[in-house]
């Protein structure tokens, strides 16, 4: 009988078990070579995100300097654990909240800068902010490179006493470029092999910020 013919009766031949078996393990190899580039994309895309959002969180601080004669906002470090329970102080997003609507063209703006996109944790949902406010700044003045009347005192126990061991005025340096503003409260950018953060300096630049890997 005619091959072509005897085909023709048969109909198309399938898959066998041993060629799809090839086909899923090729497809698997691609999978493999693909979903790091992927995940790659997708963690510079979050990257790109927050060092914008963090940049519009500086000039919003900064309008709201010029609103209020030059000096910053005053807010807690942790709105969740305040260090006054009994006269809190304000939580940075709803401080800046206003103003960052202004510098943002998202339509929500005023709530989603404050979310850091790739944050895994709870920070947004518990301090309203994936983004720690400095709050060594409250009410500084913005630009301001100094503060004095620092009194620092170090006690020690003798024998069952207090004694003053040190007793001394410092001046603490708020350079702008080296001063943040405000950085991811979570490790949410690491640089492996070390975990990092993104900070806004005072001066308005954003940039990653290194965590150093815990030591045991």
């Amino acid at each position: 009988m005619n091959k072509n013919l005897l085909e023709r009766r048969l109909g198309p031949r399938g898959f066998t078990l041993l060629e799809l078996l090839v086909v899923i393990g090729i497809v698997g190899i691609l999978a493999s070579l693909i979903m790091p580039a992927v995940s790659r994309a997708k963690r510079n895309a979050q990257n790109i995100s927050c060092v914008s959002q963090l940049r519009q969180l500086g000039l919003a601080t900064r309008m709201y300097a010029d609103d209020h004669n030059q000096r910053m906002p005053s807010a807690e470090l942790l709105p969740s654990m305040p260090l006054d329970p009994a006269s809190p102080q304000p939580r940075i997003c709803d401080v800046l909240a206003p103003y960052a609507g202004k510098v943002s063209t998202g339509t929500n703006a005023s709530a989603s800068i404050f979310r850091c996109p790739a944050e895994k944790g709870r920070s947004y949902l518990s301090e309203g902010s994936s983004y720690e406010w400095n709050a060594e700044l409250n009410g500084r003045r913005l630009d301001e490179t100094r503060s004095t009347g620092l009194r620092l005192v170090e006690i020690e126990i003798v024998n069952g006493k207090e004694v003053l061991k040190q007793d001394e005025q410092k001046t603490l340096l708020f350079p702008p470029e080296t001063t943040p503003l405000l950085l991811d409260y979570e490790e949410n950018h690491p640089r492996p092999p070390k975990p990092g953060k993104n900070v806004v300096f005072m001066d308005g630049h954003v940039t990653g910020l290194e965590v150093p890997a815990f030591q045991e």
